[in-house]
This record gives C-alpha cells, sequence and structure tokens, in this order.
C-alpha cells in the first residue's frame, strides 16, 4: 500500500499492529458460527502477474505522482496540482483537495486550492482520511480524539465532539454528505479508530462505540467494516449495515467498498512482509468471494498498494513487480491493464504512483 510511507504501511500492517495493542484483552480468534459466516462459493482466479499488460486509459480518479522529486496530483479533468512530496493521503474537495503529508512529526492535515496553495489552517492529525460515498465531506482526527470534517465548499471546517481516546485518532468513515447539520441535512457520522477500539461521532453531539467492530476498516453509506478479533494466527472481520452484523469472515481484512454498494475488497487477514499478494473481491451483501486475484506460486507475481475502486466494475491498485511500478485496473470480470504505465524503481524507495481515498 516499496517502502511504504507511514500511511501504507498501517493500511497493509493494521492487523498486525492491532495484535500489538489488543493482545493483552484478546483471546484467540475463533470461526464463526455456520449462520453468521460468509458464505463460500467457489470463485474465479486470476494470477496477478502484471509484468505484461496491454495500456489502458488513464485513472479516472485523482491519483499523484513523483518525478525527479516533484509531486503532482493528477486530476480527472487532466489537470495538475503541485503538491508536498510526502504526500501520504488525498482526496478531492470542493476546489481543490484534503491532502494528508506524513514527517517526523506525525501526519498534518490542510486543504489545498487547484494551483497547490495551501488554506489557511493545518492540523497535526493522526494518518488516515475518512470520506463519504459521494464525496462531499472529508473528516480526520487530532490529539485526543478531537474531529474535525471539511466539506465541498472546502474552506468550511466543521468541529465534532472528541472519542474518548488520549491519542490522535484515525478517521476512517464518514458517513452522510452534508456534516452541517439544518433544515435541509441531517448531519453526518464520523467513524475513527483509537489504538484498540472504534467510536463514532456525529453532528447531534453523539459519540459512541461502533458495535461489534474493534478497529473499523472501510465504510459507505449505511455500510461499515472492520476487525473483530486478533490472533497470532491472523484476524477476523464483520461486514455491518446500519450497525447490525451481516456477515463474518476469517479470510479477508475488509478494504474500500465499491461505489454501487455491491462488493467489498477483501486483503489477506493477516499483513506480514513487504506487502499483499492476493486480493479477494466479496460481495458486499453476504461476503461470497466474487474474484480471487492470487500470487503466482514461484512468486513471480504482483505486490500491491492502494487498492481502490476506480468505478463500479473496475478496482485500480499501485503494483510492484520485477523492478518496476505501475498503476494497474483489475476488472471484476478478471482483465487486468496498465492505467499508469510501469517505470523502473526499488522496493526499497517509495512508489511514484498513489491513489486518492475514497
Amino acid at each position: 500500500m516499496r517502502t511504504p510511507t507511514p500511511t501504507h504501511r498501517l493500511a497493509h500492517t493494521l492487523v498486525a499492529a492491532t495484535a500489538l495493542t489488543l493482545a493483552a484483552g484478546l483471546a484467540p480468534a475463533t470461526p464463526a458460527s455456520p449462520a453468521a459466516a460468509a458464505v463460500e462459493r467457489p470463485a474465479p482466479r486470476t494470477i496477478l502477474d502484471v509484468g505484461d499488460l496491454d495500456q489502458g486509459d488513464p485513472p479516472a480518479i485523482v491519483w499523484s505522482e513523483r518525478t525527479s522529486g516533484r509531486t503532482v496530483i493528477h486530476g480527472t479533468d487532466g489537470t495538475t496540482t503541485p503538491a508536498p512530496n510526502r504526500l501520504s493521503e488525498m482526496a478531492p474537495m470542493g476546489s481543490g483537495y484534503v491532502i494528508q503529508t506524513y514527517g517526523a512529526g506525525g501526519a498534518r492535515t490542510r486543504w489545498i486550492a487547484a494551483d497547490g496553495t495551501p488554506g489557511r489552517r493545518e492540523w497535526r492529525t493522526g494518518a488516515g482520511l475518512g470520506v463519504s460515498a459521494k464525496g462531499r465531506a472529508v473528516g480526520f482526527s487530532g490529539r485526543a480524539g478531537k474531529v474535525w470534517t471539511i466539506d465541498e465548499q472546502g474552506d468550511r471546517v466543521l468541529s465534532f465532539n472528541p472519542v474518548p481516546i488520549s491519542t490522535r485518532g484515525r478517521a476512517v468513515a464518514v458517513l452522510g454528505e452534508d456534516c452541517k447539520e439544518d433544515g435541509t441535512s441531517n448531519g453526518c457520522t464520523v467513524v475513527v479508530n483509537g489504538a484498540n477500539r472504534a467510536f463514532s461521532t456525529s453532528s447531534h453531539g453523539i459519540v459512541d462505540r461502533v458495535p461489534r467492530l474493534r478497529q473499523a476498516t472501510t465504510g459507505r453509506g449505511r455500510w461499515l467494516g472492520g476487525i473483530t478479533s486478533v490472533s497470532d494466527f491472523g484476524s477476523c472481520s464483520a461486514m455491518l449495515r446500519g450497525w447490525t452484523s451481516r456477515w463474518r469472515t476469517c479470510d479477508n481484512q475488509l478494504s474500500d467498498i465499491s461505489p454501487d454498494n455491491r462488493h467489498v475488497l477483501g486483503t489477506p487477514a493477516y499483513a506480514d512482509g513487504f506487502g499483499p499478494t492476493a486480493l479477494d473481491v466479496l460481495a458486499t451483501a453476504d461476503g461470497s468471494v466474487v474474484r480471487s486475484f492470487a500470487a503466482a506460486r514461484d512468486g513471480s507475481s504482483a505486490t500491491y498498494f492502494d487498492e481502490v475502486w476506480e468505478d463500479a466494475a473496475h478496482v485500480l491498485v499501485v503494483t510492484w513487480q520485477d523492478d518496476e511500478w505501475a498503476v494497474v485496473r483489475l476488472g471484476v470480470d478478471g482483465s487486468m491493464e496498465y492505467a499508469v504505465a510501469p517505470r523502473r524503481g526499488s522496493m526499497d524507495t517509495r512508489a511514484p504512483f498513489q491513489l486518492q481515498t475514497r
């Protein structure tokens, strides 16, 4: 998700990190009951070998590129925006972007205009942006669980009641599109992870624990997925709809939910090594595996990072294989093509490409 940046390292080693913080309070993960477990069905498999693919269209979502020490954000309309080299996350917002950068002092979050001009304020935050389903609001969390959102006006910042954690939180999702509660809006809810518990804080001023989840990993609309338990052997996750558990799996950690809510990405249940080499596409309704992108047995296939839905039928991933970085488009039908052509590089350096947070 190379030597990953702190945010990417977090995204693909969340299970291992959570195991350290939760070990004292967790019993070993137990298999789900037949009624609660995800439905198991044979799924077609595609080997994640990206060594020789056809060139397709450029990404239809925002992406960044670092060349000769200079980083630019590519908009979906073909425009480019200069950005800091230590860019770790980005989300389109209004006429610009909410960006997060990393450094020795941790993550910093701010809004920038389309020409790269910074907004009026910057926040020291935890790693992670939470984005609403239609991208109209972006949430983030700072010291002592403070929470804010920036909406599509770009410079309107709203504060929420803090969640009960002593550290900087990690925003995961914004449920709802308009966080300013008024006659035309019911507000929104921001889901935030602490070190060992997920919380929610709403425009109504209500702060609560997220039921059933130790850590949230994805959310869109009424759907919210996350980790329920961690052991030395892996993790188990659950998908909630309206705070009610719909299914569980001990085979995957849940990642991005598709724009039509039909599918959710499943990364390996236990994160280890340089990066994952297998990716599942699951049905959001019941957790059944629709498509698997699997590793080659001889280790010749790709490692991927930044898995993000491009549209309802395609996923974009940043890949590393044979000393080359690329952005690859994966189809739910098993197709693969380059969205950004391969570039020579090393696993000891950061990837030159990055995809937006959705």
